[in-house]
């Protein structure tokens, strides 16, 4: 096993945590409750596991992105995305421009 795919399975793990937390506030959080937003990595070298589902191998040290599940960020390469949620995606230069730019998203869901 490389170190790639360990860092690989790291954030899935730490994305399925996510998900399972926003299912179980379904009850709580209203009709937007899947709507999270949220800051990471520019992944780089996608490709499709066994299953058909998006991996990638790289993580970029310099650029961040937004990924938004409810927006309809079906994961995998940004130019496989329809175009708002390219724009979303960014990349960011910074984790702190990224950030804001998913905090302000979310914001604009919160009226």
């Amino acid at each position: 096993m490389t170190a790639d795919f360990n860092f690989n399975a790291k954030y899935r793990s730490l994305e399925g945590e996510v998900k399972a937390a926003m299912d179980a506030a379904a009850g709580r959080s209203g009709p937007d409750y899947r709507h999270y937003p949220y800051a990471r990595q520019a992944r780089l070298s996608w490709y499709q596991d066994a299953a058909g589902e998006w991996a990638y191998r790289d993580l970029d040290a310099h650029l961040w992105e937004v990924f938004c599940e409810q927006c309809g960020d079906t994961d995998g390469p940004a130019e496989n995305q329809e175009a708002k949620v390219q724009h979303l995606r960014g990349p960011y230069r910074s984790k702190h421009q990224a950030k804001h730019a998913a905090g302000k998203h979310y914001r604009s869901f919160d009226r």
